[in-house]
């Protein structure tokens, strides 16, 4: 969810695999997919798109990239006018709002999901399809997962030899960096003072934003608990504020400006491409509480089809769609991205290994957390709740409202949209 958008650029295929059409019906089809990100991100999905169109003679894939900040408006408002995309990327959650809106086609009824399914883990499964919905309007395309960077070397200079595994162990280490000189212990790269940013302490602490039958929980406890400890990271751990914070984490971490970095996956790509020689810097799962597993907030995005174009186009856009979890399309897909730094992390598992631009240990750490990680809520109305929760919980952050306070507010906002 975070990678900048881009230019408006159309990235033209000419080759493709895995499903064959027949000729008649791919002569003069073209597939129009819009790609949330940037160009370096729809050139990822223009190496899927080649595979696809060698394999159907006739079939042409074009990729669009849109920007993440108003990707879900363009979105919605393609499916008013019934004109845009026939396939889009877009959040995890979108998926879920814009089909209940009637803007998606069920990926269910067009066998996705017969594929996809038994492939992703289930709880990344279950982010993306509505509670109680018996319709799929949105299938994960790929993953992007919150871990604890941090440099061996500052660590060990304050007296740290192992990244801390529990969030008391976290509050210990940080107070060493702070003693050592460091001039931000905690950094929050990725949902920097926002509900995702909270998330990972959240749910590593035994809490969530609902519980299994979408009834909120977000201001028991727990919620209050995980809250307080995410305001330390600011008030007592020198974590810039939003609007301060920049993109130059791996850079103040080499540097030692900053302790532990919470951000994406997705900054190794970045890394590896700079600091090819930085052999201390390294990744570890978010801490959790006591009792409680590590639970990293898994974001990324989820592909639909777009409901209002022709039942055949429909039944291409799935071939499509499917080619997606095969592992040569995501090796391709890999080869683009490592060039871009774009990392392709697909939501099967197990073709985890076919990343070759992640260091080992990175991978491992990748590997750890998306065993227990959890995605959005699939509750009715959480899409439309994120901003009001985002600016209920700062109240408290930076702001001189109680944490039972702020919790309460955005636990009524997200009950009203239920």
């Amino acid at each position: 969810m975070k990678r900048i958008g881009a230019i408006a650029v159309a990235i033209s295929l000419t080759a493709g695999v895995f499903f064959n059409v027949p000729a008649r019906a791919a002569a003069s089809q073209t597939l129009t997919v819009w790609s949330t990100g940037g160009d370096a991100d729809a050139a990822v999905m223009a190496a899927a798109g080649k595979l696809f169109e060698k394999a159907n003679p006739g079939v042409k894939v074009v990729v669009n990239p849109i920007s993440w900040d108003d990707g879900y408006a363009k979105v919605l408002a393609a499916a008013a006018a019934k004109s845009g995309p026939d396939i889009f990327t877009g959040g995890l959650s979108w998926g879920i709002s814009a089909g209940n809106k009637g803007a998606l086609a069920d990926l269910r009824a067009l066998n996705v999901v017969n594929t996809v399914q038994p492939k992703v883990a289930p709880q990344i499964y279950k982010a993306l399809v509505g509670y109680k919905s018996t319709k799929v309007y949105a299938v994960p395309y790929d993953l992007t997962l919150m871990m604890m960077f941090y440099d061996k070397g500052t660590l060990a200079k304050a007296g740290i030899t192992t990244a801390p595994k529990t969030i008391d162990d976290f509050n210990a280490a940080a107070d060493k960096l702070k003693a050592a000189g460091v001039k931000s212990p905690v950094y929050n790269e990725w949902g920097n003072g926002d509900w995702l940013g909270w998330f990972s302490w959240l749910y590593s602490s035994g809490g969530a934003f609902y519980d299994a039958k979408c009834n909120v929980t977000i201001n028991n406890a727990k919620g209050v608990a995980a809250l307080t400890q995410y305001k330390s990271l600011y008030s007592s751990y020198g974590a810039p504020k939003p609007g301060v914070a920049d993109w130059s984490m791996n850079d103040n971490i080499k540097k030692g400006n900053y302790g532990f970095g919470f951000s994406g996956n997705f900054q190794a790509s970045s890394y590896y491409t700079y600091y090819k020689d930085y052999k201390t810097w390294t990744a570890a799962p978010v801490p959790a509480a006591p009792g409680a597993k590590s639970v990293a907030f898994i974001g990324g995005r989820g592909i639909s089809v777009m409901s209002y174009i022709p039942s055949a186009k429909q039944r291409l856009a799935a071939k499509f769609i499917m080619s997606l979890y095969n592992l040569d399309t995501v090796k391709a897909m890999n080869v683009v991205g490592a060039a871009q730094n774009a990392i392709f992390l697909s939501p099967v598992s197990e073709f985890a290994d076919a990343i070759a631009a992640y260091p080992a240990d990175v991978l491992t750490t990748i590997k750890s957390q998306l065993k227990d990680a959890q995605g959005p809520p699939n509750c009715n109305g959480w899409e439309d709740s994120q901003s009001d929760v985002t600016k209920a919980i700062q109240s408290y952050l930076f702001g001189s409202t109680s944490a039972q306070s702020a919790l309460d507010t955005a636990a009524a906002a997200m009950k009203a949209r239920l």
